[in-house]
């Protein structure tokens, strides 16, 4: 008989989940957000390079298991839904350890009107009522957390130091990819382990090429209005101002599909529903990414993804 077909959460996480999903909808009820309901399968997923979805049904029926809702729930936003949330599972190939499953909790919402320093106060808002208690928090910009840690500047990490920095770390063939991809892996690598602050680091204004769905800075178009949220070192939450342009949304795509034939990745086709519901119009907004299941480690004082979910992808 297997031994393993106990959950890999305890009771107690189990339902300390059950907690955690309650106080989401009625922290939503309270600011009187919509929750609202898209589909997981779809006939078109992200042509992010860097995310590998999971695939499902021969290519005259093929769909994708979603990254995130984003997509559809910009549609519904276009089409004149108010502010609103979603609580959903979300999958990414191949993203399986501590800190990563390939089937994991997203929540996801979006702010009609908000402004950067706003949907970083209601997103630190929600993260210290889910937690039940107030934390510490240190907000800082990306280029301000480059340079504590390499006493330079951002516009001073070229090509090759970023390289020699990645190669240090045993990415041998750091010589083949981008810029965008050396620099993401040197901040991930470097950056992020030194964020021990005991509470929040909220980090804010990446570099334009890593914008995703980002506006650009209306000051300053070198930098993305997009932030990412850390308790200590672990990820918790992303979230932007949204990219409203129809235009520049399908040249960000077209720039995607370059990349993608550059590194030999399958071709995916741009979603078109998108783009013609930001051409209808996108109101100006702003959304967040939050992972459940990493919030609940936080809460539960958890080292491992597997001590908060059911079942883990191996046990799945």
């Amino acid at each position: 008989m297997m031994q393993d077909w106990r959950p890999t959460a305890s009771i107690e996480n189990i339902r300390q989940r059950a907690q955690l999903l309650a106080a989401v909808r009625e922290y939503f009820r309270q600011q009187n957000v919509l929750e609202v309901e898209t589909p997981l399968l779809c006939r078109h997923t992200v042509t992010e390079p860097h995310i590998d979805s999971i695939s499902i049904g021969t290519h005259q029926e093929k769909r994708y298991l979603q990254t995130s809702p984003e997509y559809a729930m910009k549609r519904l936003l276009a089409a004149g839904v108010p502010d609103c949330y979603q609580i959903c599972k979300a999958f990414r190939q191949s993203e399986n350890g501590s800190r990563h499953n390939t089937e994991f909790s997203l929540l996801e919402w979006y702010r009609l009107g908000f402004n950067l320093e706003q949907i970083i106060q209601d997103t630190l808002s929600l993260i210290e009522t889910l937690c039940g208690k107030s934390l510490p928090v240190k907000i800082i910009a990306y280029r301000d957390a480059i340079q504590q840690v390499f006493e330079r500047e951002l516009n001073d990490l070229d090509q090759t130091f970023l390289v020699q920095q990645a190669q240090s770390i045993g990415v041998v063939d750091a010589h083949k990819l981008s810029y965008e991809q050396c620099l993401d892996i040197v901040f991930s690598e470097y950056v992020m382990p030194q964020l021990q602050h005991e509470g929040l680091t909220v980090i804010h204004g990446y570099p334009a090429a890593q914008a995703a769905l980002a506006q650009l800075n209306p000051e300053n178009s070198d930098i993305a209005d997009r932030f990412e949220v850390f308790y200590q070192n672990l990820e918790c939450a992303n979230g932007y101002v949204e990219l409203t342009n129809a235009h520049q949304q399908a040249q960000r795509f077209e720039l995607d599909q370059q990349r993608r034939t550059q590194y030999a990745l399958p071709e995916v086709e741009t979603d078109q529903r998108l783009l013609a519901a930001l051409e209808s119009g996108l109101p100006h907004c702003a959304g967040v990414a939050l992972g459940l299941d990493r919030l609940l480690m936080l809460v539960c004082d958890a080292d491992h993804i597997a001590n908060v979910i059911s079942f883990d992808w191996p046990h799945a």
